[in-house]
């Protein structure tokens, strides 16, 4: 049996009830897995802290040097109950740094007085920190009755090897600092000097390996080479706060407008959605050719609208779209900070990776943007990960990919993203602004610490400009960020040629005609224009409003569903005057030509009502002879373009502290419970276990050897007591030797109802 000094759950047991209801409330807030689904009793919490599931994700919260700390613990727990001396002595450490770890490891519940819980030992692996197994888990030699003993000080150790043969020595360097295990063979000579002088011991029939006493006075009783204490320093680039400033507000301005644009775009003629709700190639193409950006760019747009809640699919009855949500108009009366902290925010908290969009699923299958597949659930603690370890480092520090993701490693060792992710994150980070020239911008540190991000953004916000030098070529520069109502009127009404510190724009036919068609006269356009121009216009610029103005609208489109020919435009009149017709919204195109809304079955109805005598005119304007061949199914009404609010993501709720703190409760009372329970298998009465409970019973049982009284549910479905010594709990399955009946059984884990170690007589 293993001699590891591990904490029992009885241990736990009586350290979590010892604590205050306030610090459980804590280590269920760090530990969430511990409170759903909701254990019935203190002694269900410790059973469930103590699976190797749970102990997994514990360990994950820890840094390189807690992990450090941790393999020393597992490592010494197998000569004896570990303190903070000892564990600083083995890693050449303070002190008061072990103490601290160990402090936190005992708030995790992954340590008590000293002991690690055994899931965590089982977790570091069979060789913490590269060392062998303990001598009293290692078999005798077959040919040695009593094995000669081993060297486990430093010096015992150095006066056996002044009389070793050199391949002894070299071979015993190369076990020092692991892996501790070896084949003897013709390469490995020193091998069985080792193993005659009791510095090596077989492990099996083909493996000699280096016990852990033995290891720990090779290396002068350390347990690591080296302890990397703090993250890895390099000399990262430091950049002005006046260029992150502006590189920052800058990328922010442009993803708000990118996003204003795209919305306006797709109002007006929303993207069909691919049947498995993304956004199909051609349409990502198109949104990229309207933004002028690079495809990749606008699949993070796209995404980042969709983020933000301001696109959602609308179901015609026909085809799915894309169209915005009636939150986008919301988003678009609001200050640009506080466009830019919702879509920022929305960033922040989303699990979706559009870096993959383009890339294949392993079906082969190329991922869309929008599309469902794209959530990953580390993504969202991937930003949080990323902005928190910019905000630690010294400000306006500039980290490439590489430096970043090495942070990232030390922090979380077993929670390591991969470098691309972190690559994709950071270049997000970037395009929204977060991040200005490699460094976390003001702004971007109010997000991550839950500050008013758009109060930030707006601070550091040039003033805006509310006037443009318009030039004899039809160009105008806006000297800086041109004031809401300007940069309205220039949107519709230009050309952009470039942005930067200052908007240069183009007059054009084309763009005359955008501002015409918004609902602005030619004079109207001329007379804005004047308000914010330091010069009077050009002539130029005057003449191609003039004249695109007296153009427009010479030639006019409309819809219309059905049309009623007449041979006496008199007859036009009366039907437009005629009260039982008004419904149907005629209206003159020509002198014999009136045009409806209505479908032709239901404009056909009413005029007869109405005493008229119409017929059904054909498409090649012949009169179709059976009116009843074209009904209400035979022609498609325009698809409609109406927008629905965007649908909250599902998610789990977390349970909030005062969920916890009643939880607390109700375990104390379980608590309670069980300890009448307890006295009532005393007079041999057996209660009714929690699985968990059951499960860490049995684990326990197994590594000490003990005995266990259990009741197991039959095929007939009756309860049978017996009692019992388990000898493995693997795969759902439990392995026991009734000791009653001298036989060997294995039960399924459902099947046990109820277990308790067996009482002391």
């Amino acid at each position: 049996m293993t001699q590891t000094w591990t904490a029992t759950g009885e241990e736990l047991v009586r350290a979590l009830a010892g604590r205050p209801d306030a610090e459980l409330v804590r280590l269920l807030g760090v530990r969430p897995d511990l409170a759903t689904p909701a254990p019935s009793s203190m002694t269900a919490l410790a059973a469930r802290a103590a699976t190797r599931p749970s102990v997994e994700r514990a360990l994950a919260l820890l840094d390189r040097f807690g992990l450090t700390v941790v393999e020393s613990l597992a490592a010494l727990s197998a000569t004896g109950r570990p303190t903070a001396s000892g564990v600083a002595a083995a890693l050449a450490v303070p002190e008061g740094a072990v103490a601290e770890v160990m402090d936190r490891l005992i708030e995790l519940a992954l340590l008590v007085d000293g002991a690690p819980v055994p899931a965590v030992v089982e977790a570091v692996g069979p060789h913490p920190a590269g060392l062998g197994p303990p001598l009293s888990e290692l078999p005798r030699s077959d040919d040695a009755a009593d094995p000669p003993p081993a060297p486990t000080t430093p010096d015992q150790l150095a006066d056996l090897l002044r009389s070793a043969p050199p391949e002894a020595g070299r071979t015993l360097a190369e076990l020092r600092w692991g892996p501790p295990v070896v084949t003897p063979d013709g390469d490995r000579p020193g091998a069985s000097w080792l193993l005659e002088h009791g510095v090596l011991r077989p492990l099996s029939g083909t493996q000699l390996a280096l016990p852990l006493e033995v290891g720990l006075a090779a290396r002068d009783g350390r347990t690591h080479r080296e302890v990397q204490r703090t993250p890895p320093t390099t000399e990262l680039p430091q950049r002005p706060a006046a260029v992150v400033a502006a590189e920052g507000t800058r990328a922010a301005e442009e993803v708000v407008r990118l996003v204003a644009t795209l919305l306006a775009v797709w109002q007006q003629e929303p993207p069909v959605a691919l049947r498995n709700g993304g956004l199909g190639v051609r349409e990502l193409r198109r949104a990229a050719a309207v933004l002028e950006i690079r495809q990749h760019d606008a699949a993070t747009v796209v995404e980042l609208m969709g983020m933000a809640g301001l696109v959602a699919p609308y179901e015609t009855g026909e085809e799915s779209l894309w169209a915005p949500t009636l939150g986008a108009e919301t988003w678009a009366d609001e200050a640009l900070g506080v466009q830019w902290a919702r879509l920022a925010g929305a960033w922040l908290s989303s699990a979706r990776t559009p870096w993959l969009v383009g890339t294949r699923n392993d079906q082969g299958t190329l991922r869309a943007a929008l599309d469902p597949s794209l959530e990953r659930g580390w993504a969202r603690r991937l930003r949080h990960r990323l902005l928190t370890t910019l905000a630690a480092l010294p400000a306006r520090s500039a980290p490439g990919a590489a430096e970043l993701a090495e942070v990232l490693r030390w922090h979380a060792p077993r929670a390591t993203p991969p470098q691309p992710a972190v690559a994709a994150v950071l270049a997000e980070a970037t395009i929204l602004g977060v991040v200005g020239a490699g460094a976390l911008t003001d702004a971007g540190r109010a997000l991550t610490e839950g500050e008013d991000a758009a109060a930030a953004l707006e601070k550091d916000l040039p003033e805006p400009v509310s006037e443009i030098l318009v030039q004899g070529d039809l160009t105008g520069v806006v000297p800086g960020r041109p004031a809401p109502e300007l940069g309205a009127l220039l949107g519709h009404a230009t050309e952009t040629e470039s942005r930067g510190s200052a908007l240069t724009v183009r007059f054009t036919p084309a763009s005359v005609h955008r501002a015409l068609d918004a609902g602005l006269s030619g004079e109207e356009l001329l007379e804005a224009l004047r308000r914010y121009s330091r010069t009077p216009l050009p002539q130029p610029l005057e003449y191609l409003v003039t004249d695109t103005a007296r153009r427009h609208g010479q030639v006019r489109v409309g819809a219309a569903t059905s049309y009623v020919r007449l041979q006496d435009p008199g007859t036009a009149g009366e039907l437009q005057g005629h009260p039982d017709l008004a419904v149907l919204q005629l209206r003159p195109i020509a002198p014999t030509v009136l045009v409806s809304s209505a479908r032709p079955a239901e404009l056909l109805e009413a005029l007869r009502a109405a005493g008229v005598a119409p017929v059904l005119e054909g498409p090649e304007g012949s009169v179709a002879t059976v009116p009843s061949a074209v009904g209400r199914a035979g022609v498609r009404a325009p698809a409609g373009r109406g927008r629905r609010s965007a649908e909250a993501p599902v998610r789990v709720r977390r349970p909030g502290p005062e969920d916890l703190a009643e939880l607390v409760r109700r375990m104390r009372t379980g608590e309670e419970r069980a300890r009448r329970s307890a006295e009532q298998h005393a007079s041999g009465v057996l209660a009714r276990t929690d699985p968990v409970h059951a499960l860490a019973v049995l684990r326990e049982a197994t590594r000490a050897g003990a005995q266990v009284d259990l009741v197991i549910v039959g095929a007939t479905g009756r309860a049978e007591r017996r009692r019992v010594q388990p000898l493995s709990v693997d795969a759902g399955r439990v392995r026991m030797r009734d000791t009653d009946r001298d036989a060997e059984i294995t039960v399924a884990v459902h099947r046990i109802q109820a277990v308790a170690p067996v009482q002391p007589a």
